[in-house]
């Protein structure tokens, strides 16, 4: 099985990251239901995130096929050269 290494750094990071919020919350005594809100707040925050640029990734594709339509049968600009 062959494992891309960019997975794995994600992977391995992700980890890395949970095990240092879990040994701060330890450390400051946080609560763990407090710290499982916190992680729902932020995978909402990061899921809103990621829906709003996947919107604005589709509203600019719209635009730009729409004006590329637009564009059709309308001869093209061009530039007069000055003699």
């Amino acid at each position: 099985m062959k494992v891309s290494r960019l997975g794995r750094t994600i992977v391995l990071g992700a980890i890395a990251a949970a095990l240092g919020l879990w040994w701060l919350g330890r450390a400051y005594d946080v609560e763990p239901s407090q710290m499982l809100r916190f992680l729902a707040l932020s995978v909402v925050f990061v899921a809103g995130s990621m829906a709003l640029a996947l919107l604005g990734a589709l509203a600019l594709r719209a635009l730009r096929r729409r004006s590329r339509f637009l564009g059709q049968g309308r001869p093209s600009r061009t530039v007069k050269e000055d003699r």
